[in-house]
């Protein structure tokens, strides 16, 4: 996996169908606990609704440990599952979103629900900004002084991110690596040092 897509602010959107008010708000999230307050947020921000429904990918995609749903009372199948199979069909991730719905005294059936709640999340994504997020794995590498300003250079270059640093007789770097970059990034330091710094994985 190369690196997937995340929100990268909260938006709401608002539908009407049938008298039925639906407002959907989208939050950028990391934890499923994160999704929980997002629900209670929006329960204190819109009191009174009928109904709370909800879905989440709060990790990477594909991580259905950190998958969630809700009906909120609407009947079984009917909203948190439409809302999350929208979500996982545009490859989204950390994530939540909240569709609150005010009854506007119509019932809508149990097609009407999936198409209404489906398109309040499709709405909401489209309204959204997306920025890639990088899959990144974690490497170290060891130089003398002397190479500093080549491997800053070549770091830079590859926006490899510094987690740990060691200054002593040499320097320590702990890295967090694009996947993609890895093997090019390697291939740099090799050759713009004449072999003295290796990219290591962890």
């Amino acid at each position: 996996m190369q690196g997937y897509l995340i929100p990268k602010a909260a938006v709401v959107t608002e539908l009407e169908i049938k008298h039925s008010r639906f407002i959907t708000s989208l939050k950028p999230v990391c934890s499923l606990d994160e999704h929980q307050q997002h629900i209670a947020e929006c329960q204190h921000k819109w009191p009174g609704a009928s109904h709370y429904c909800s879905a989440a990918v709060a990790g990477p995609p594909h991580d259905g440990q950190r998958y969630a749903m809700s009906d909120d009372g609407e009947p079984s199948g009917t909203a948190g599952r439409p809302m999350l199979n929208v979500l996982l069909k545009q490859e989204v991730a950390e994530l939540s979103v909240v569709v609150t719905r005010y009854f506007g005294g119509i019932k809508l059936g149990t097609g009407g629900l999936q198409r209404a709640y489906s398109q309040a999340t499709v709405e909401v994504l489209q309204a959204a900004v997306f920025i890639e997020k990088k899959v990144r794995k974690a490497a170290y590498i060891h130089y003398d002084y002397a190479d500093q300003k080549i491997v800053s250079h070549w770091l830079a270059q590859y926006d490899a991110l510094t987690e740990q640093q060691d200054f002593a007789a040499g320097i320590k770097l702990q890295l967090a690596v694009a996947e993609s970059d890895f093997s090019d990034l390697a291939e740099a330091l090799k050759n713009a040092t004449q072999g003295r710094v290796e990219l290591k994985e962890c």
